[in-house]
């Protein structure tokens, strides 16, 4: 049986251009939600604004990287950031922006460590996508 969304919590927002919403495994298990769950009250508010401003503009926006930044371009992942937290992302058809996981950036340049949690989210990307052609995430 297909869980549903209501069921699984994965919508983040749903804006004009873009619904923003949690990536989750086979297992249903959302680590980027589950991360948003531990921020501070002020952390998922500065979390959720910067999710409706990017649902909120139009295809082809350039947004400030101090908020929004392309951090594998070979893998088109984007990094959301608001303070020292940077949550993965990546763009699907349909206009949809998938959150995949999270990380707490410890240094001006990515360190091993935070270049784990980017591969993480393409292979995050890559499961949805063959999920997805074979009708199996939603």
């Amino acid at each position: 049986m297909k869980e549903t969304n209501e069921e699984i919590g994965f919508l983040v927002y749903s804006g004009s251009y873009f619904d923003v919403e949690f990536y989750y495994d086979e297992n249903f298990k959302m680590q980027a939600k589950d991360a948003f769950n531990e921020l501070t009250d002020k952390e998922k508010i500065d979390f959720l604004a910067r999710i409706e401003k990017l649902a909120e503009s139009s295809p082809g926006t350039i947004h400030p990287k101090t908020i929004f930044n392309l951090e594998d371009d070979k893998n088109k992942i984007f990094a959301i950031k608001f303070g020292n937290n940077r949550f993965c992302s990546f763009f699907y058809e349909g206009g949809k922006i998938i959150v995949t996981n999270s990380y707490k950036k410890q240094s001006q340049a990515n360190t091993k460590r935070e270049l784990e949690q980017i591969k993480k989210s393409v292979k995050a990307k890559n499961d949805f996508i063959e999920r997805n052609k074979k009708k199996q995430y939603y």
